[in-house]
């Protein structure tokens, strides 16, 4: 358990006078967005849906290997493996530049595809915390008041 961000948590103000069940229902509910891989084939609808994937086929002229094809090609090629996609990457971030570049997306769908990589997830959850019962947060609040 991390027990030095459930401390931090713990000194924020909104946790002042809450009895310790109420501070642990409200550690427990607190939510935060985290990045995470896309799946390909979510993507690919999306692109498909956008109209990304229409430009990406249009673009891809066979035999050249000049951009936008060559990209076009790449991008398509990625998006059919069967295997998430991190927006995070910097070779991925690379390649949607160069897409925007060429015309094959425009910065609004890729900020749109980027929302896919956020995640909801349980702060407890992302924090490594698992579930916060009434005894962690005595425990965390005992330290807090020795100095922790």
């Amino acid at each position: 358990m991390n027990e030095q961000a459930l401390i931090d948590e713990l000194r924020k103000p909104e946790y002042q006078g809450l009895t310790d069940q109420q501070a642990a229902d409200a550690i427990n509910a607190k939510t935060v967005v985290v990045r995470s891989p896309v799946d390909s084939g979510a993507l690919m609808d999306a692109c498909m849906a956008t109209g990304i994937w229409a430009n990406l086929e249009a673009a891809n002229q066979p035999g050249s290997s000049d951009p936008p094809a060559s990209l076009a090609r790449t991008m398509m090629e990625r998006l059919r493996q069967p295997r998430p996609l991190d927006f995070d990457n910097p070779a991925v971030q690379q390649n949607v530049a160069a897409c925007i570049q060429h015309g094959l997306i425009t910065e609004e769908q890729q900020q749109e595809l980027d929302t896919m990589a956020n995640t909801v997830v349980r702060w407890v959850d992302a924090e490594g915390i698992g579930e916060c019962g009434i005894g962690f947060v005595i425990n965390a609040r005992r330290a807090i008041a020795e100095g922790a």
